[in-house]
């Protein structure tokens, strides 16, 4: 090799360093004015400035920034103030109710711009961990960005995820907000259903009639299953499509907080309350429901149309909202009878 195809080799090297760190360089500064921007709520130049070098699906950063951009829609900017400091009322022992409960879980209609900018976020913080599987996972995220970020994105999620599941079963679970303070109970609001769902598959049915008729039943206010005892969101004329895609949102926003909750260590923090003990007190539910589907009045609750068998089995690890919307809505149905229904009352 002469001098000069040496010269010229090293200048094309020099380009290529001096190009790469340009481009890094770029990225970083997308992500600060993007903060910047969100800081005054300005949610669509925070979005377009990270848009201008696209979409960073290897940076941690870069992903928790637009994530922040989308949650932005829906007027949260800070992670701070979701719950307006209400994460102490969190309670491992009626989860759902107590983020009915809170004021950002009022919605009066299905698929609003601040739940889907919400499920948005969600998404994005979730979706980009190369799990061989398809699904979210945790422990890929772990693998890819290491424990620190990771650890960073699956708080960004946790809190995100307690403001949607606050959402999603406030709307369909009729909750009751005009207490002083709200107890976010299901079927306390106006909408008029004691239940989530109204069930029409034999287990199910079975399930909501057998756990209703104790009294003191596990099921509270959704003690019979008549057909139409459910959100009017969740059944005709809504189309199909759209009652399978909202009740998998439901199944979807659990399994990812379960699995969050399973590999984060949380951090000493008077503020969090009992957050730190709602994933043992959701894996304990979950492993009772399935002993209850599989083993309960001597199997009654699995002996129904195939297509709805072993429902927490299939459905538990479910993490990914496309794998969900392929299952029978008879599963999906019988998930809600036998573990939403008794988680939330």
């Amino acid at each position: 090799m002469n001098r000069v195809q040496f010269f010229i080799i090293f200048i094309f090297i020099c380009l290529f360093a001096s190009c790469a760190k340009t481009e890094d360089a770029a990225i970083r500064s997308a992500i600060q004015e993007a903060k910047y921007y969100l800081n005054s709520s300005d949610c669509a130049n925070a979005k377009d400035v990270l848009d201008d070098v696209d979409f960073q699906e290897d940076n941690a950063s870069y992903i928790s920034t637009y994530a922040s951009a989308q949650a932005c829609v829906a007027g949260y900017t800070e992670l701070d103030t979701l719950f307006g400091g209400n994460l102490s009322n969190i309670s491992s022992t009626s989860l759902i109710a107590s983020l009915a409960a809170f004021s950002s879980s009022i919605e009066t209609l299905p698929d609003s711009s601040a739940s889907t900018a919400i499920d948005q976020a969600i998404t994005t913080l979730i979706s980009y961990d190369e799990a061989a599987s398809g699904s979210p996972s945790t422990a890929a995220r772990n693998t890819k960005f290491g424990i620190k970020q990771s650890g960073d994105l699956s708080m960004q999620t946790m809190y995100l995820l307690f403001v949607q599941i606050g959402k999603h079963f406030a709307l369909y679970g009729n909750a009751e907000h005009s207490a002083d303070p709200p107890t976010g109970a299901k079927g306390g609001g106006a909408f008029g259903n004691s239940c989530l769902f109204s069930y029409t598959t034999q287990d199910a049915v079975e399930v909501i009639d057998d756990f209703g008729g104790l009294g003191t039943a596990p099921l509270g206010t959704c003690v019979a299953a008549s057909g139409t005892e459910g959100s009017d969101f969740l059944e005709a004329p809504e189309t199909d499509e759209d009652i399978k895609r909202r009740l998998c949102q439901g199944i979807v926003y659990f399994t990812n907080l379960l699995d969050i909750l399973s590999n984060l260590t949380l951090p000493g923090s008077d503020s969090l309350g009992d957050v730190s003990n709602v994933g043992a007190a959701l894996s304990t539910l979950m492993t009772a429901a399935q002993t209850q589907e599989t083993t309960g009045a001597g199997g009654k609750y699995n002996d129904g149309d195939v297509k709805g068998q072993d429902a927490i089995a299939n459905l538990k690890d479910v993490t990914s909202q496309v794998v969900c919307e392929a299952e029978a809505i008879e599963r999906i149905e019988k998930f809600y009878a036998i573990f939403f229904e008794v988680v939330y009352k």
